[in-house]
């Protein structure tokens, strides 16, 4: 199986991406993984601090072996959204592929020296470390509010963090948020053009739901290589497992019910898959 880093150099030399898709319940994972199966596509399991406190890190770490091995589709586990350095080392210990440190609370020299931290510590591992030292505001709901608008970084200030600590990949703003609002962001793709003309690096795009496909497609161009999916799918969950209750109120059976979700899960998966590979 190829490793991540040569799937990410892939992507960028061809211009696409890869999905990385949260979960936080088992039929969510199987979603993720049909789609990947069915599209034979490498992708992304991800689960943030919450997630993973809810799901149970070794339980993430076990499940996406097992469907990895039987599946036979690259799939790869990612902590997202790590500010805790020992939870982060935890991570690696346990068998994540890819661990992400968010320094954006942080100074920036403070963000270097715990990055570094991390780098040092996962390197050992072969584990893929992403960065974020700008704050990329938002949650992963549906709102009907205004767009916080996130503070772009000065790039000269990411390209000094990308350099000193080491990191593989870094979230850029690109004035994505998380979750999906009222109104459509303003995606500056230029940002990721100007980075790559400065460093070589991963580039992330986090906050991609609630997206237009075409500004989606645009960043891909400038040479984002993974792009982050949570909130459509969480939605996708809902929407399936209310039709069904509103339909048969009655229903009590979870094997009758969480298939739907399941399913609705692999769906927006596979459109999102369609998406990053330009198709």
């Amino acid at each position: 199986m190829k490793t991540l880093k040569k799937i990410f150099e892939d992507a960028m030399k061809n211009k696409y991406a890869i999905g990385q898709f949260n979960f936080s319940s088992l039929e969510q994972l199987q979603g993720i993984v049909m789609a990947g199966e069915k599209t034979n596509t490498p992708l992304i399991c991800g689960t943030s601090s919450g997630e993973s406190d809810f799901f149970g890190m070794e339980e993430a770490v076990a499940c996406v072996k097992i469907m990895r091995e039987r599946s036979g589709v690259p799939i790869f586990l990612n902590l997202d959204h790590g500010k805790n350095v020992e939870k982060i080392k935890k991570a690696v210990d346990l068998g994540y592929d890819m661990v992400h440190f968010d320094g954006s609370k942080m100074s920036l020299q403070e963000s270097i020296e715990k990055a570094k931290e991390v780098v040092s510590y996962a390197k050992e591992k072969n584990v893929i470390v992403e960065g974020e030292i700008s704050e990329i505001k938002g949650s992963s709901t549906f709102s009907d509010k205004a767009i916080e608008k996130s503070d772009l970084k000065d790039i000269e200030e990411v390209v000094d963090f990308i350099k000193e600590s080491g990191i593989d990949c870094i979230a850029l703003d690109v004035g994505s948020i998380h979750g999906v609002y009222r109104d459509n962001p303003e995606i500056k793709p230029e940002r990721v053009s100007e980075l790559l003309e400065k460093i070589s690096c991963f580039v992330v795009l986090h906050g991609g739901s609630g997206i237009l496909d075409e500004d989606v497609r645009k960043v891909i161009s400038s040479g984002v290589v993974k792009v982050n999916i949570n909130t459509e799918l969480r939605f996708a969950w809902k929407k399936a497992i209310e039709g069904k209750m509103k339909k048969d109120p009655t229903e009590i059976v979870p094997y009758k019910i969480l298939p739907l979700a399941r399913d609705a899960v692999c769906k927006k998966v596979i459109e999102k898959i369609t998406l990053f590979k330009g198709k």
